[in-house]
């Protein structure tokens, strides 16, 4: 058996310890309440945010919302708002705020939605994507990096199913 059978005692019994010692201890009187999502829950809401773009959002029947308010109207997505927050001036001599924009989406419908990023000079921002269901048990969000050309559009769809929100396609360039 020799030396390697020695390390190879001494490594199982290593591992055995280290697990015994690491394993969580259940406290008397403390039980872990495991919220369940309704059978019938649904998603609740999406909302997409960013800063120094114009969004725009594309739903699976052609309806669309938009910073910018272009798609006012009967042409607009349901149960939607689109906001946009500049707290200050752009600085002097500057030509643009530092503005957030976003767009909320309350119970969307199922499909793929086409997110829109445009800029008048080229940058790349940073849009967070945010979901969670009615009952707020599931929730999630994940960021998407775009870089919008000068006077150009960036676009990338993501899918929304009954329960969750994932992105479906990566950025690239958009054109109607």
């Amino acid at each position: 058996m020799g030396f390697i059978g020695l390390v190879a005692i001494s490594a199982a019994l290593g591992y055995g310890a280290w697990k015994a010692i690491t394993r969580p201890k259940e406290r008397p009187g403390q039980s872990a309440v495991r919220r369940a999502a309704p059978a019938n829950d649904s998603l609740g809401f999406i909302s997409v945010a960013g800063e120094g773009v114009d969004l725009e959002i594309l739903a699976p029947d052609g309806s669309r919302t938009s910073t910018t308010g272009a798609a006012d109207g009967p042409g607009r997505v349901p149960r939607s708002d689109a906001t946009v927050d500049c707290p200050g001036f752009s600085d002097p001599g500057g030509r643009e705020a530092a503005c957030t924009v976003s767009i909320y989406l309350g119970a969307p419908a199922v499909g793929d939605y086409t997110i829109i990023a445009r800029a008048a000079d080229a940058r790349v921002a940073i849009l967070n994507v945010g979901w969670a269901t009615a009952s707020q048990v599931l929730k999630g969000a994940f960021d998407v990096r775009v870089q919008v050309a000068r006077g150009g559009a960036t676009a990338f769809t993501i899918i929304v199913g009954r329960d969750a929100v994932s992105r479906r396609s990566e950025p690239r360039p958009y054109t109607p």
